[in-house]
């Protein structure tokens, strides 16, 4: 390990960042453009694509999602717009984005570290040694408000904030079975959300498809009481 090299392997994952911050940046429209389900994979794909690769063809997305902005192009007219919220969602971990898109709802973002947490906050590029720059590389991924933190005020903060940036009618906070973290974690943000008025929902769930329509159920129900 080189200054060198390590230098430019900070600077390519933070433009893998800034690129996953435009597709997500884009998701903000009041108009959608492109599926959550196809956004998760995206978001997936980041931990194991090549990166400047990645980098590329995420923003030639990007362009295109652009168009798709200016000629008024919606994919989910009428449909309820969800924040999902929580425990990282794994490939392939597709089953809750599935259940709300055929449900009535459209997925326009994920607070986790498969999603806003991945890509906000940079490394600092300006160290000229190696201590310096491993020393930002721990600072940047020090203060990412996971749910194994205590106290996690941010990430509370944060769940409000995307709601409000994203127009999200209603949010779902998502727990991996077994991910007690996010379990306990949940009656927190339930009272945050609820007292900035904000509809939520937990979901536990794991990988198998055995809930799957106890799941799509509560969903739909869910979706239902949203205004």
């Amino acid at each position: 390990m080189t200054r060198e090299s390590l230098g430019e392997g900070i600077r390519l994952v933070n433009e893998k960042r800034r690129a996953l911050a435009r597709l997500f940046g884009l998701r903000k429209n009041e108009n959608v453009t492109i599926s959550g389900k196809d956004a998760l994979l995206i978001s997936q794909i980041a931990f194991y694509d090549d990166v400047p690769r990645f980098t590329t063809k995420v923003h030639e997305l990007c362009d295109e999602l652009e168009e798709r902005v200016k000629k008024g192009t919606n994919l989910a007219n009428g449909a309820k717009r969800i924040l999902i919220a929580g425990t990282p969602m794994a490939v392939p971990n597709w089953k809750l984005h599935h259940v709300v898109e055929t449900s009535g709802g459209s997925v326009v973002c994920e607070e986790s570290c498969v999603g806003t947490r991945y890509f906000t906050n940079l490394a600092d590029e300006s160290g000229d040694d190696v201590e310096s720059q491993l020393a930002a590389i721990a600072e940047r991924y020090i203060h990412i408000p996971c749910a194994c933190f205590t106290p996690n005020d941010d990430r509370l903060r944060n769940v409000v904030d995307y709601a409000r940036e994203y127009e999200a009618d209603g949010v779902i906070d998502y727990t991996l079975s077994f991910c007690h973290d996010y379990n306990v974690e949940h009656h927190l943000l339930r009272k945050r959300l609820e007292a900035e008025g904000i509809p939520v929902m937990h979901v536990e769930t794991d990988y198998s498809m055995g809930d799957v329509g106890q799941l799509t159920t509560r969903v739909k129900a869910f979706l239902e009481t949203l205004d």
